[in-house]
């Protein structure tokens, strides 16, 4: 808060009094003095100020505290705020219980009331403010830190909720805090669990939920991704669309797995497919002992091939934390459209767990699919747990670790990304775990674990636990940190605007019923002006929201341009590469050389669309959030915080950096790679025009998803940016009505309200030195 030059010095101190006189102009004042003079200038009040302020003695009383003249009630205002200010940032309780006495003084003297005692005394409550030999005790003061565990700041957060509750009495904010406390009750912290097939990611799951509630128990041979989520004990399945089985049967013309997918799925369905295969996803509860007729690649009825994923919902206690469980089929899968849809969900989770077996470890697939993830698909944190750790050497799991990094130091100078390779290494931990023993001792069967030499801390289990909580509530989380921040972010905007209610309510009390009748005919003057200002605003920020919304089919134009340049680089590289090796060593290139050429193309290609395309939109943006905010200003709005320059980034932050990149390029390397196969030197000309149709040909269905993505996550992002916008206008708009609802009902209970005003008063000043005292406790 800015205060007025001449007003500076009342913030250096009361500790200081003791050297020099920081509150006045001259030196060695008596520290006494001050605070007897502090007491006499905050006893002033609107009703009697006029018979202080035109005394020469007060004058000079006030000249030894401060350089500035008090001549009208503002300027009155302005010194008290200070000294109370000053007082209660700096003061310890040797000086306060001096400028009680003072108050003592003045009350016996009939120069101010019992109700002005009462009042004055409770600014200063030596209770609230330190000792005189020690620093301020905030042992009881609320202090909610954003930067500890998440579990522990919520929990802080959620007493304080409870006690506003109790404090509040304006019915629509105690509804913004019962908003609030749902935003934190509502977060999820998605696990997203991947591997090859019979890598162990269901017995693995079961021991850290504590119950076989996937596995050969109840889901063998899981062939769908499965999302587990906390309820009541349920299961629901949802099948493929026809767009999305018609994508199926359109890959089995050029893969043979998914011909022989397709195949088996006709004979067994036959014509009764229709029956599952809708316009729009159909869902269907199932019993949860029967789901494995749905899931299962072993059960006869085939259904799993028509089942594109599952939700069970259980009221485990691992789950209870608002943790949700991603566990995908093998990556392995020989159906292309189930990686598609793991990818959309990993890019979506706050950790990847990747499992391996440790007999089948660091397979190209595994290896493939860790620097996608890394790479691509805006995982910042991956778990690889090494699996059946109890039937190998400490020594051989070690060589297991060593030989997945040079694996993937292999792959990544095979993509000339070598230079990535510390990057990826620091955001990967491994952890070596007997998922077996591990169920044994979690679901009463620890004896048998014992007999095999495997203590609890032994089976790896635990470890990986002390990891989920660290990565996703611990003090560095950076989600965990976001919400935190946002909900004490939402906290004190709300408890700003009950504070200025409460200051308001006093106003009101102070005043005469002819001083609120003038107040209330000045309201109803500015009424119409404000309506005015207020519609001409909403206008103009609706026409910012259209002219962005209209910015979008710029943007989709400028997608379609940059993948179509994408699709002549991708061409030119193939061509280029092929024509090379033609040339030079008189043969084709390898097959994997084709698929890094045309997958590293894609996905940089892509990333840097999408980059360019976000970096408009901020731009954009930020034009209109600086025009806006220039027009508050210029009527004493704030947007943000005071003195910052508005900043469109804070408002997107790490949006467009995901789910992007998860189409299969599978179809598409593929028919390219028939080409090159089919290709001679002397036919160069000819491959030339064919590779360039087939990235046509696949190319207008990557476009497609693309530009949906991009429109969905604008428009989200749009209307989030507008309401923050015109957040300040509609604060305001409430505050007026409110005040003057408060006015009306002051004035036609007047009487009745004089009656236990000093009461009331009393009660309402508690609430806002606790307030305050709240606002401190929170940490910007």
């Amino acid at each position: 808060m800015s205060l007025e030059k001449d007003y500076f010095l009342l913030y250096h101190g009361i500790n200081d009094i003791e050297q020099t006189s920081t509150y006045g102009t001259n030196e060695n004042k008596d520290k006494d003095e001050f605070f007897d003079i502090a007491s006499l200038v905050l006893s002033a009040t609107r009703r009697d100020y006029e018979k202080f302020i035109t005394l020469d003695s007060f004058k000079k009383l006030v000249s030894k505290i401060t350089n500035k003249e008090v001549r009208n009630l503002d300027e009155l205002y302005q010194l008290q705020f200070c000294l109370i200010d000053a007082i209660e940032n700096d003061s310890k309780n040797c000086n306060i219980e001096r400028m009680h006495e003072s108050f003592e003084y003045l009350k016996n003297e009939n120069v101010i009331g019992q109700f002005e005692y009462n009042k004055l005394i409770s600014l200063f409550d030596p209770k609230e403010l330190a000792s005189c030999d020690d620093e301020i005790d905030v042992e009881d003061e609320l202090k909610v830190d954003e930067k500890k565990p998440f579990k522990e700041a919520k929990n802080e957060l959620d007493d304080l909720i409870l006690e506003l509750k109790s404090i509040f009495i304006t019915d629509d904010f105690k509804k913004e805090l019962e908003e609030t406390s749902n935003y934190l009750s509502n977060q999820k912290f998605s696990i997203g669990i991947t591997g090859v097939m019979n890598a162990g990611k269901s017995t693995m799951l079961n021991a850290l939920m504590g119950q076989e509630i996937l596995g050969s128990a109840v889901v063998p041979e899981t062939a769908n991704l499965t999302i587990v989520k906390h309820g009541k004990q349920s299961a629901k399945v949802f099948y493929w669309n026809k767009d999305e089985w018609q994508k199926i049967e359109q890959s089995a013309n050029e893969i043979k797995s998914i011909k022989d997918f397709v195949d088996e799925t006709k004979k067994v369905f036959g014509d009764k497919l229709t029956d599952l295969i809708k316009e729009k996803s159909l869902s269907e509860e199932v019993n949860i002992n029967s789901l494995a007729s749905y899931t299962s690649a072993e059960a006869s009825g085939k259904k799993c091939n028509l089942v594109k994923y599952v939700e069970l919902k259980s009221d485990l206690n691992f789950l209870s934390e608002g943790i949700e469980i991603v566990d995908t089929p093998g990556l392995d899968d020989p159906v292309i459209q189930r990686e598609e849809i793991t990818k959309e969900y990993i890019s979506d989770c706050d950790l990847m767990i990747h499992l391996m077996n440790v007999s089948q470890s660091a397979t190209l697939k595994d290896v493939e699919f860790i620097i996608d993830a890394l790479l691509y698909q805006n995982i910042t944190k991956l778990l690889i747990v090494i699996t059946r750790a109890d039937t190998v050497t400490k020594e051989q799991i070690e060589e297991v670790i060593n030989y997945t990094k040079s694996s993937i130091q292999r792959q990544l100078n095979a993509q000339n990304k070598d230079n990535k390779l510390n990057y990826i290494l620091e955001h990967i931990k491994f952890i070596p775990i007997s998922g077996k023993m591990a169920l044994y001792h979690r679901t009463g069967r620890s004896e048998e674990a014992i007999k095999n030499g495997f203590n609890l801390e032994d089976t790896g289990i635990l470890e990986i636990e002390d990891y989920l909580n660290e990565t996703l509530f611990g003090a560095d989380s950076s989600k965990s940190d976001l919400i935190i921040k946002s909900a004490i972010s939402q906290l004190q905007k709300i408890i700003t605007k009950e504070l200025k209610s409460f200051n308001y309510e006093l106003v009101l009390l102070s005043k005469s019923k002819d001083e609120l009748l003038k107040d209330l005919e000045d309201f109803t003057k500015k009424k119409d002006t404000n309506k005015r200002i207020f519609a001409s605003l909403k206008e103009d920020i609706n026409l910012y929201k259209s002219d962005v919304t209209n910015y979008l089919e710029t943007l989709e134009a400028f997608l379609s341009s940059e993948l179509i340049e994408l699709q002549n680089i991708i061409k030119q590289r193939v061509f280029n590469d092929v024509k090379y090796s033609l040339e030079k060593d008189k043969r084709k290139p390898e097959n994997s050389r084709i698929k890094t050429i045309v997958e590293t193309a894609i996905k940089d290609g892509i990333i840097d669309i999408i980059r360019d395309y976000r970096y408009k939109f901020i731009k954009k943006s930020q034009s209109i959030g600086e025009i806006c905010e220039q027009k508050y200003q210029d009527l004493g709005f704030v947007m943000g915080h005071k003195n910052d320059n508005f900043d469109a980034r804070g408002f997107f932050q790490d949006d467009f950096k995901s789910g992007f990149l998860t189409s299969s390029n599978e179809l598409l390397i593929n028919k390219i790679l028939k080409e090159v196969k089919d290709t001679k030197q002397s036919k160069l000309l000819e491959f030339d025009r064919a590779i360039d149709a087939q990235i046509k040909g696949e190319f207008s269905s990557i476009e497609k998803t693309i530009k949906e993505k991009a429109k969905k996550i604008s428009e989200m992002l749009i209307e989030n940016f507008f309401k923050a916008i015109a957040e300040p206008l509609n604060v305001f708009e409430h505050k007026l009505k409110k005040d003057e609802k408060l006015l009306q009902d002051r004035i036609e209970n007047f009487e009745e309200k004089e009656k236990n005003k000093e009461v009331v008063t009393m009660d309402i000043h508690k609430k806002i030195k606790r307030l305050e005292s709240v606002m401190k406790g929170l940490k910007a």
